[in-house]
């Protein structure tokens, strides 16, 4: 090297070094978090896309409930606490029976201290289902998959609108309220699907279109 002439020294290209990898780790890590943050974003569309879909097809299941009964002048093939819900529509979850009518079942599991509220269909055929309907651990639906429609609440809980007609035949909003059960032998006028999800709830309602 000739007198004069600038170079790095040890040190210098050291620290050159140095800054350079501390560049490519700040780059490599912003690169990997702008990833995380898209996958995250994706999980989290995804998500609320599901939870959506299936809040309509919940409320579409309901209108189109149909008042069935277990025979002439029996009851009416109907269960609603809090915790679960039963009745029989024409709307499948599985699209594979084409005509006809299903017994849906939407129920409530625990899993430490969040809620999942879970789906079970089985094809609705009186002479079969007489007998099984009021079996409490509803057997039934024990050879039906099981779908999960909403994981990772705080709280599910179903309410059913008993609304009476006055003497015009119209219904009498001051005689309606929502109940934490039906016992009653025929459908409600709505049902209510309350859940709760980092401290703030939703409510969905559903009237009842009775078909026959």
């Amino acid at each position: 090297m000739k007198k004069g002439e600038s170079a790095f020294t040890l040190l210098e290209l050291i620290i050159a070094l140095s800054i350079g990898a501390t560049l490519i780790l700040l780059v490599s890590f912003s690169v990997r978090m702008g990833f995380f943050q898209m996958e995250k974003g994706s999980k989290w569309l995804a998500a609320n896309h599901r939870e959506r879909s299936a809040s309509q097809f919940f409320c579409q299941q309901v209108s189109s409930m149909r008042e069935e009964s277990l025979g002439e002048g029996k009851d009416v093939i109907f269960e609603g606490d809090s915790n679960k819900i039963l009745f029989i529509t024409p709307i499948s979850l599985e699209k594979r029976y084409g005509l006809g009518l299903m017994t849906v079942l939407y129920y409530q599991e625990k899993d430490g201290d969040e809620v999942r509220l879970s789906y079970k269909e089985k094809r609705f055929v009186p002479d079969e289902n007489a007998d099984k309907f009021k079996d409490e651990n509803n057997t039934m639906f024990e050879s039906s998959k099981k779908v999960t429609v909403f994981d990772g609440y705080e709280e599910i809980t179903f309410k059913f609108l008993d609304a009476k007609k006055n003497e015009n035949g119209a219904l009498s909003p001051t005689n309606s309220n929502w109940k934490d059960s039906w016992s009653e032998n025929s459908l409600p006028r709505a049902i209510k699907l309350i859940v709760s999800k980092n401290g703030q709830n939703k409510e969905m309602i559903a009237p009842v279109m009775v078909m026959y």
